[in-house]
């Protein structure tokens, strides 16, 4: 009677299908973190990238990145649990046949194992951030009807585009079911020329990014964004110009709302778009915050492009939306 336990176990130990019960719980485990991370992604994104409200740039990039699990790596992990079923069939032949088959129950447990670093992982990084949105939020725009109005106490001449985390242009993209940003943030130039003081004075600013750099998330999605659709070995820049000032208003404390005729060079075609945005100087506490100095102006804009009048013409079946919403954040810093 104590015995028939003991021999019991022994007998499920030595089964050759035992082995695949691990990575059920694996994948169990992995469908339980993508429950709880709340957003049904399909692909998983191994340093997730959350915005989060701050204060002057409005949204930013959050620090905090946790591997967030996609439905892509628990089917990989289901095929594992499958895999080791059929290869316990295949241990059972061949012990039935041969004798105990020491290597291969070996290399089945081996295996197993693997999938359960998988959830341990992701749930270790921990949840999102407090308040945090997965795709950039879309901006309130101010409606200004006509007339150069509004002005911000800060001296005229060149405003030179700083390197800095609230520096980036962000497309937002909806394809195959699943929404997404295309976020560029590495090499990214350029210049506004004008008075802050007088904004009835000629204006200009050019703003040039690397293609290279889009960051969708997703690794092997950003690299086939790279090489299939943007093109980037032919086409290394995408360029935003405003050549002129539509209208303008003040927008609370040295802030002016604005909305400008622009031009945006992408994939070897020019595109005319109207921008619209704010340009803000912030507070010297502000200014501490966002760990800068000297003379700062914030701009933020936003504008859209039609995808078939675009090079993605071809590709338009592939999004879920007939625009792509553009945004652009720069930290500006004057240049006498």
């Amino acid at each position: 009677m104590l015995g028939s336990p003991l021999v019991t176990f022994a007998g499920i130990k030595q089964s050759p299908f035992t082995a695949a019960a691990v990575p059920v719980v694996a994948l169990v485990a992995s469908l339980i973190r993508w429950y709880v991370q709340g957003s049904g992604n399909v692909y998983t994104a191994l340093h997730k990238r959350f915005y989060v409200p701050d204060p002057d740039l409005g949204w930013r990039v959050s620090a905090q990145r946790p591997i967030w699990l996609g439905l892509e790596v628990c089917a990989i992990i289901a095929a594992i649990a499958v895999g080791l079923v059929v290869g316990g069939f295949v241990i059972r032949w061949r012990e039935r046949k041969y004798g105990r088959a020491a290597i291969l129950r070996a290399a089945s447990w081996i295996a197993a194992v693997i999938p359960l670093a998988i959830p341990v992982a992701a749930f270790a990084t921990g949840p999102g951030p407090a308040d945090a949105r997965d795709t950039l939020p879309a901006s309130v725009a101010v409606l200004i009807e006509s007339g150069i109005a509004g002005s911000i106490d800060a001296p005229a001449g060149r405003y030179v585009v700083e390197n800095h985390p609230g520096t980036s242009i962000t497309a937002h993209l909806s394809a195959g079911g699943e929404a997404f940003d295309a976020r560029f943030a590495g090499d990214i130039n350029g210049a506004w020329q004008g008075n802050p003081r007088d904004l009835t004075q000629p204006s200009r600013a050019d703003v040039s990014v690397a293609a290279a750099s889009v960051d969708t998330g997703i690794g092997e999605r950003s690299k086939h964004a790279r090489e299939g659709y943007l093109h980037a070995d032919q086409f290394p820049r995408i360029t935003v110009a405003i050549d002129r000032l539509i209208a303008a208003q003040a927008d609370g404390p040295n802030t002016v709302a604005f909305r400008a005729a622009g031009i945006v060079h992408l994939i070897g075609k020019a595109h005319a778009v109207e921008i619209v945005g704010t340009l803000k100087k912030p507070d010297s506490a502000a200014v501490a915050r966002l760990g800068l100095n000297g003379e700062i102006l914030l701009a933020q804009a936003d504008f859209s492009l039609v995808i078939r009048d675009t090079a993605f013409t071809a590709d338009a079946g592939d999004f879920d939306g007939d625009r792509i919403p553009i945004h652009v954040s720069l930290v500006l810093r004057h240049h006498d």
